[in-house]
């Protein structure tokens, strides 16, 4: 399915590390991998691992495509949602307006960027801080506390369904089917591919990219939104900060799932396969003790090192066109470059 941006190498090779990294910390404690807190693992990815479907489609089609506004988006839904349910209106309503707020969101970005034609970085970049601002004007910098809302609410984030929790069996992984039908199979899927990988292609064929590329910044609006909901479930509490490090940690969930950062490649597969690999990582250092320091750059260890095992399986280099170089480096006589 390579044609379609499925990568089966990537694919095996993050479930190669997801094994590793999870037998690696059973060493240093078996009890991670107790039932309790496999689940907690699995709680931990959903939010991120939903934001992170929306990315995919964003970074898919290209042009620069990218949402840095994803954590601004669903903390300010997840305002929104604390301050309609103190004020007493129905869960279901307030968790229907979140949702829309983040539509609307995602739409702004969509408009920004399809009608007005500003770089998506920098539309992003300042909606990011916008939402935020919004955010901490709405609640004054203070947290939103929602333990005494309805238990059917805090379900949400909290409860259970088929052995599994709620957010996982009931949200996220219909989610991935959906998405994972719409991108390899859908009509929209394979049109988003085609103005990823060719503007002028797409074009012929009849596209509408930029109409296209706006519907992604409104399913990644969603989607957005729909994390913070689960989040204030979860937690009790509607925080302006929440989803702070989303922004980042998602688009490397998406790099690392094998999705090209130029568009026109990749899968919501691959970017599940990789959330879950994170998921592994994150847990398991801070279960074992780990100094919150390094967790910062075992992402960035990961993508390196995956990318390079990755090409030494392809041929396309790797480690002996790095021995290559610095060979021909030491070689080199210093008097003759000069």
């Amino acid at each position: 399915m390579r044609g379609r941006g499925f990568e089966s190498t990537r694919i095996l090779l993050l479930l190669a590390f997801f094994v590793l990294g999870l037998g690696g910390f059973a060493l240093g404690d078996v009890g991670i991998l107790s039932r309790a807190n496999l689940t907690s693992m699995a709680v931990f990815a959903v939010e991120i691992g939903i934001v992170a479907l929306g990315q995919t489609f964003v970074i898919c089609g290209g042009e620069g495509g990218i949402d840095l506004s994803v954590g601004a988006i669903a903390a300010l839904a997840q305002v929104f949602l604390g301050l309609m349910l103190v004020a007493h209106m129905p869960w279901p309503l307030a968790v229907a307006i979140a949702l829309a707020s983040g539509v609307a969101m995602g739409g702004v970005n969509a408009l920004a960027i399809t009608r007005f034609t500003i770089p998506p970085i920098i539309v992003t970049l300042a909606t990011m801080f916008a939402f935020n601002g919004l955010a901490l004007v709405f609640t004054g910098g203070i947290n939103i506390d929602l333990t005494a809302m309805p238990p059917s609410f805090l379900a949400l984030g909290q409860g259970s369904a088929f052995g599994l929790p709620v957010q996982l069996a009931v949200i996220y992984l219909p989610l991935l089917l959906l998405f994972a039908f719409l991108q390899h199979f859908g009509r929209f899927g394979r049109a988003l591919y085609l103005a990823g990988t060719s503007e002028l292609a797409a074009r012929l064929a009849g596209i509408r990219t930029t109409e296209l590329r706006g519907w992604t910044y409104v399913i990644s609006g969603l989607l957005s939104s729909l994390a913070g909901v689960i989040g204030a479930a979860r937690l009790g509490t509607a925080r302006p900060d929440a989803a702070e490090q989303m922004n980042l940690v998602s688009i490397a969930i998406v790099v690392l799932g094998g999705t090209g950062i130029f568009g026109g490649d990749g899968s919501v597969i691959g970017t599940a396969v990789a959330t879950a690999v994170i998921a592994v990582v994150d847990y398991g250092l801070s279960y074992n003790n780990i100094n919150p320091i390094y967790q910062a750059g075992v992402m960035g260890i990961i993508l390196i090192t995956l990318v390079l095992v990755e090409n030494m399986l392809r041929g396309r280099g790797g480690l002996r066109q790095v021995w290559s170089y610095w060979a021909r480096a030491i070689s080199r006589d210093p008097l003759q470059d000069s």
